[in-house]
């Protein structure tokens, strides 16, 4: 059995998409219209991008530019994500799509990223469940929140050039069979994640993943079994280990003529992030995959990467403990977690 697992805890120390700044999302290729092009800079899920590609179509890019990072980033490696992400597909009728035959369709996504270090046909794939419930009646609620909204992570992308502007291309791959039966596609996506990594390590016999869903029956005085529209709720629990003195504060110094310091993401400034702008916790990173040399096993890997990762914040404080090795300030730490995703 494991005794270690390395993970990476994602976040936003300065604002990627700023006000009034150039980050759009544009039409690359097979794309007929974009709808609400800021939402996907909007950290809140509930404001999305719709992407519509040209009818029948077995591949679609969308080209997505953002702001440049600030000069004391440009040493630290970033993740990119695409948060809160569903393929709806739809079956023809005269031409028009088939509202009544509705169905989230598994996302395969591939992802080209220049953000100061180039990687090429990044590939990730997600399950894709039906974002919609039905009621005991047999009535179909919409569900923006309480659906099978799907996380597309990459990492190993390396650190943000200074001054650099961000762009993403994303491509997404459907089966020939499938466009053949829904030929009319929607591509929503919830939110373009660029955030800082801290690399942790965890514990797996303290890991907890949990997923439940909150709605009006957990609240009524009757526990009635009425169906309605809910929350999905996913949380993590856990232990990170071995956090040197560098990975509380983010800094070592490294020299004494004139002073020379290290910089690195740290616990200290993920928890002030942590005060308004969600975290991207990756429990099983896999890295860069090539499209062109993607195996069945990678691309297993990758859907069990984006099923378990989690958007959200910690909602407990996160508890600072002395590990086993202890030597006064060139001890390890081991931090307590809990992160809750809302949906």
């Amino acid at each position: 059995m494991a005794t270690q697992q390395n993970s990476i805890l994602s976040y936003v120390p300065q604002p990627f998409f700023i006000a009034g700044a150039a980050s759009t999302i544009a039409a690359d290729t097979n794309i007929d219209s974009i709808e609400n092009t800021p939402g996907i800079f909007d950290p809140d899920l509930s404001n999305y991008t719709t992407v519509v590609p040209t009818d029948g179509v077995g591949t679609f890019t969308v080209k997505i530019d953002f702001p440049k990072s600030s000069a004391h980033l440009s040493a630290l490696d970033l993740s990119l994500g695409l948060i809160g992400c569903s393929l709806l597909t739809y079956e023809d009728v005269s031409g028009a799509p088939d509202l009544d035959t509705k169905f989230s369709e598994n996302i395969s996504c591939v992802m080209q990223a220049n953000v100061g270090t180039v990687v090429t046909d990044q590939a990730s794939i997600a399950h894709n469940s039906q974002d919609t419930i039905h009621t005991f009646d047999g009535v179909a609620r919409p569900s923006v929140i309480s659906g099978g909204r799907a996380n597309l992570l990459f990492h190993g992308l390396g650190a943000f050039a200074a001054g650099a502007t961000g762009t993403v291309y994303v491509t997404i791959n459907r089966a020939a069979a499938d466009v053949a039966a829904r030929p009319h596609v929607r591509l929503i996506i919830g939110h373009l994640f660029v955030g800082v990594d801290f690399p942790v390590t965890i514990d797996p016999k303290t890991f907890t993943w949990t997923l439940e869903v909150d709605n009006e029956r957990f609240h009524a005085r009757d526990f009635g079994a009425i169906n309605s529209d809910g929350t999905l709720v996913k949380r993590s629990t856990g232990e990170f280990l071995k956090i040197p003195h560098g990975g509380l504060v983010g800094t070592e110094v490294t020299g004494v003529a004139p002073i020379v310091e290290s910089v690195s993401a740290n616990v200290f400034d993920l928890i002030k992030a942590n005060t308004s702008y969600p975290l991207l916790f990756n429990p099983y990173p896999v890295g860069p995959v090539a499209d062109s040399s993607l195996t069945v096993d990678q691309a297993n890997l990758t859907a069990r990467q984006n099923f378990f990762s989690l958007y959200g914040f910690l909602s407990d404080p996160m508890e600072l403990l002395a590990d086993d090795f202890r030597d006064g300030l060139n001890s390890e730490y081991r931090a307590r977690y809990r992160i809750m995703e809302t949906r």
